[in-house]
């Protein structure tokens, strides 16, 4: 399958930049559903409707090369800002993909049709975007559509946290161990936040975050309830907010009848 495709890169003037579509050899649709671009050196595909993907290094020409090399003290001051803003650059195969039927199944699964996800095509995982409280893109959290390892993946490690409210905070918050979980919190507690861990280690920076609640709810995976009554003890101590410890019959986000109504009623 995928000489098909390298038969049609050896017809391409590929440079670095390069980037354009085309109808896909593999599935013959005759749209533009291939697209290719090239990125440091490398060719890097994938098709929107069939999901042929993959890359091949070309090298770099050496008049490419020297324009780089020659880029380097110009883009240095971005590179250094960017560093310390903690500002996330997107890899080239993390797209907005609204056609894929993994994406899709994936958001209809878990009712998240209303967050605005990205697709990482090489990989096949649901993109969380993480900004920090100006806005920036810090990082991303990629979750595996297809049961590959690792299930969850970091794309910077810049964030500790992620969090999400529907509506008007009302001062509520729940922690919880992942991204799908947090969007579960809101989805049945609208104005309430639900705040990932991204796993489950409390630090510091988790404690800072939470102190300007009103009402912080621990709910953590049912085999982590150890976790659970230390943190909620955790953060009563060092925040001195309302600190409650949530006992879960499963995971959350598995939306069980009396984990839903034992929340609505914590969350009031």
């Amino acid at each position: 399958m995928a000489s098909r495709v390298y038969r049609l890169l050896d017809t391409l003037d590929l440079e670095e930049g390069y980037e354009k579509r085309f109808p896909c050899p593999d599935c013959n649709s005759g749209d533009p559903d291939l697209g290719i671009k090239v990125f440091d050196g490398q060719a890097i595909w994938n098709c929107f409707r069939c999901e042929t993907k993959g890359s091949k290094y070309l090298g770099m020409k050496a008049h490419e090369v020297k324009k780089k090399l020659g880029k380097i003290n110009d883009t240095k001051w971005q590179e250094d800002t960017c560093h310390k803003l903690n500002l996330m650059e997107v890899p080239p195969y993390v797209v907005y993909k609204d056609d894929s039927d993994l994406l899709n199944g994936f958001k209809t699964y878990w009712g998240l049709e209303h967050v605005q996800l990205q697709y990482d095509v090489r990989d096949k995982r649901a993109v969380f975007p993480i900004h920090d409280e100006d806005n920036r893109l810090i990082d991303a959290v990629g979750r595996s559509l297809d049961g590959s390892l690792p299930k969850w993946y970091k794309y910077t490690g810049a964030a500790t946290l992620y969090k999400t409210c529907q509506g008007t905070s009302n001062g509520v918050a729940v922690v919880v161990e992942d991204v799908i979980s947090a969007h579960t919190i809101c989805s049945v507690c609208p104005n309430v936040t639900g705040v990932a861990l991204l796993g489950t280690v409390m630090n510091e920076e988790h404690m800072e975050y939470l102190q300007d609640y009103s009402k912080v709810i621990i709910a953590l995976d049912r085999d982590a309830s150890k976790k659970t009554l230390t943190y909620k003890r955790d953060v009563a101590s060092w925040t001195g907010v309302d600190t409650i410890a949530m006992l879960l019959q499963d995971d959350i986000k598995y939306k069980e009848e009396d984990d839903k109504t034992l929340l609505m009623a914590l969350c009031k």
